[in-house]
């Protein structure tokens, strides 16, 4: 790694990720048996639809990180599974997996779909070993505005997030003066530097949202291992310790050469940054 480049494990000016805080274990912990549902027999929560997997030789007594993946819309509930990554070595051994599905698969995540958040985050807390300090979520197109949403919303109950391929939702403006987020989180954004389904201008717009909530400078650092333009990824230099922010303008053509697809490289970074806790 060169002295200037930014690494997938560090957060470099004002972002370290060294300093790990300890496990805060949730009250499923030491649970037996809780039921994970599955694509084809879901779990239900306030309206909504959700499965979980959890780790290889799983242990009630170990608290564990939490990746919640957001499916886009007009997919089955089992898209995020199948798609998002998170089912490979690493994460399958690591992390607890969930994957839930909005209200309406048609219209997608949306701001109705919010209120649902604070219940499912209470079922799962409830009935997983879950480190409270270690929740993660992540999401493409509508799923990755739910995300960025989340992001801010319950920044209280999240560590870090992975929006991709976002658009504009009205309800939740980007406008770090007139939202009053839970706190701060590391954002990783990501979009498509010719997406042709949502356009190009949002994805900006959600990086410049949390490089100001993080008050990043305008300086970047290459992220070592993902400059190509398969994903051309940079880190804010001067970010609040521990709150890093990530920018990705990737030319993946993924999703029918839409370049709006989830990139092949997001799971690699999104497990190598968030396991880095």
């Amino acid at each position: 790694m060169s002295g200037s480049g930014g690494s997938p494990g560090a957060g470099g000016s004002g972002g370290s990720m060294d300093g790990k805080v300890a496990p805060q274990p949730s009250t499923g912990c030491n649970k037996a048996d809780p039921q994970t549902g599955s694509a084809q027999s879901p779990l239900t929560v306030s309206g909504h639809q959700y499965y979980v997997k959890l780790p290889t030789d799983y242990d009630a007594s170990k608290p564990y990180p939490v990746m919640i993946m957001f499916n886009p819309t007009g997919n089955p509930i089992s898209w995020a599974e199948q798609n998002a990554g998170f089912e490979a070595t690493g994460p399958r051994e690591a992390w607890i997996r969930v994957y839930p599905h909005p209200a309406n698969s048609g219209s997608g995540w949306g701001a109705s779909d919010v209120p649902f958040f604070q219940p499912f985050y209470d079922q799962i807390t409830d009935n997983f070993c879950i480190d409270k300090a270690r929740v993660f979520a992540a999401g493409e197109s509508s799923g990755g505005d739910f995300s960025s949403i989340l992001g801010c919303e319950h920044a209280d109950k999240l560590r870090a997030v992975g929006p991709c391929a976002t658009k504009n939702v009205p309800q939740y403006p980007l406008d770090a003066g007139a939202r009053e987020c839970t706190g701060q989180v590391t954002a990783v954004v990501i979009h498509g530097k010719r997406d042709s389904v949502v356009g190009t201008e949002n994805g900006p717009r959600t990086r410049d949202f949390y490089t100001e909530l993080n008050q990043c400078q305008a300086s970047t650092t290459p992220v070592e291992g993902y400059t190509d333009d398969l994903s051309n990824c940079v880190m804010y230099q001067g970010c609040d310790e521990d709150h890093p922010v990530y920018w990705c303008l990737h030319g993946d053509p993924n999703y029918s050469n839409t370049n709006h697809g989830w990139p092949a490289f997001a799971p690699k970074l999104l497990w190598s940054l968030f396991s880095a806790y």
